[in-house]
């Protein structure tokens, strides 16, 4: 009887790419990988510690694992606050991220008995794009195109689990592209910690790798591009820009959907975290941009593509230091860049960094109101966003299950989350649909059968 064994992803979509792959090498390695963790023997969980309460909920989760099963710890979390983890879970296995097929003899040592700690070199990793995965989505496949950054923000301390940048070749990456449209995924995300850097260790760059794998002649398939930092967005903007009109866009997306292009469609989707809307607060956090640089680069792929280009950035309040005068100026630039979806995050100080020893602190009832004040801000500009899409005609590829009973989300060529209920016997089809209501955080479609 095969060794049964349960593996959970949590963070961020280089994770979520992480775990599918420990599934995978384990699969291949003969042990039996089960949907739920009541029916495993080993329980492997690929963690995330990137903000405080992310890593209080991730040891809340461990230690509430099974004493009956063996445990191990993957992901950041290990690297970024060990002696908390040693401290508080029991554990039998300790990995760090981006391990690969060598998880397969980690779980065999730890089933003979043995405690294993294996976080040497983990900053260095890159398993070979080419093994074996089991996807949590059948139609979207998960591709990192490189591991680790080349920044020193401040507030950061995914670096310590990450390391510096170490790119995949070209090559490399539109091989596991083939592969992945033999085994009928329709959707590609391409992901890093910032994907602008792509390939600057190897003399390439993000642009010529979205042109290598959109011009693949094989069936149409879809392309969602990860974040991108705004310094070094803007090293390649230029040919970006061009890269996404050439290969994006309602038309090639409907065309696409109808079987009469084939190639990569690029989502008009860019993921651009600002952080911040002070310079003053941009240059504490070590960011190496201006406020002014982030607008250009939303101007010019707006100017480009137009007004449906989907926008999402990332701020954080409550940063030391941050006083309300600078917070007026993260509100007043979400007012006028308006972009469809802020993610607003409450400072936390992280172990290590550099914002973990800065001052002036600010107090967390204060942190908690500019949370509360950015987060309904972001909502009513997502609405308004949203609303303009009311009405609309087109195209949407159906690829995941909804939250609610007997729902399902697609997107447009946008990358428009749209919902629609009861019609999971589409699921990983183009349909065409109607916008009707608008929400906030997403469209509702009604389905056009002519």
């Amino acid at each position: 009887m095969h060794t049964k064994v349960f593996v959970i992803s949590f963070g961020c979509a280089s994770s979520l790419a992480d775990g599918n792959t420990l599934a995978g090498c384990l699969a291949k390695a003969g042990f039996e990988i089960v949907d739920e963790m009541d029916d495993a023997q080993v329980v492997i969980v690929n963690t995330c510690a990137v903000k405080g309460p992310t890593e209080n909920r991730m040891i809340s989760f461990l230690k509430k694992i099974p004493p009956g099963k063996k445990l191990v710890v993957a992901g950041c979390l290990p690297l970024i606050n060990f002696p908390r983890l040693k401290r508080e879970v029991r554990f039998d296995g300790v990995v760090g991220p981006a391990f690969g097929e060598r998880i397969a003899d980690v779980v065999k040592r730890v089933l003979e008995g043995k405690k294993v700690v294996e976080l040497s070199n983990a900053l260095k990793t890159k398993p070979r794009l080419d093994l074996p995965c089991i996807r949590q989505n059948r139609l979207v496949d998960v591709i990192p195109i490189a591991y680790g950054c080349l920044g020193e923000c401040a507030y950061c301390c995914v670096r310590f689990a990450r390391g510096k940048l170490r790119s995949y070749s070209i090559e490399e990456i539109v091989r596991r592209v083939k592969r992945s449209l033999n085994e009928k995924v329709k959707e590609i995300w391409l992901c890093s910690q910032d994907t602008a850097i792509y390939g600057w260790d190897l003399g390439v760059n993000l642009p010529k790798l979205l042109r290598e794998v959109c011009s693949l002649n094989l069936d149409g398939f879809l392309v969602r591009v990860g974040m991108m930092r705004p310094d070094h967005t803007l090293e390649i903007l230029d040919e970006l820009v061009e890269v996404y009109a050439e290969f994006g866009g309602e038309k090639r997306f409907s065309e696409i959907a109808e079987g009469k292009e084939r190639g990569g469609c690029l989502f008009w989707f860019l993921h651009l975290p600002v952080q911040s809307g002070d310079d003053n607060v941009l240059t504490r956090m070590k960011r190496c941009y201006t406020v002014s640089d982030f607008r250009r680069i939303v101007e010019v792929f707006r100017h480009k593509l137009g007004g449906s280009l989907c926008l999402a950035t990332d701020v954080i309040v409550g940063f030391p230091g941050e006083t309300e005068e600078a917070f007026k100026n993260t509100l007043r630039l979400i007012e006028e860049v308006k972009p469809d979806i802020v993610n607003v995050s409450k400072f936390f100080a992280r172990p290590r960094t550099e914002a973990e020893r800065m001052k002036p602190k600010i107090d967390n009832r204060t942190i908690k109101k500019r949370s509360k004040i950015a987060s309904e801000l972001a909502l009513k500009i997502g609405f308004e966003r949203n609303s303009h899409w009311q009405g609309w005609k087109g195209y949407m590829f159906l690829d995941e299950e909804g939250l609610k009973p007997n729902s399902q989300i697609g997107r447009n060529y946008a990358y428009k989350p749209i919902v629609m209920k009861n019609n999971s016997e589409n699921f990983g089809r183009f349909l065409k649909i109607k916008v009707g209501k608008t929400y906030s955080t997403y469209l509702e479609a009604i389905p056009l059968f002519s």
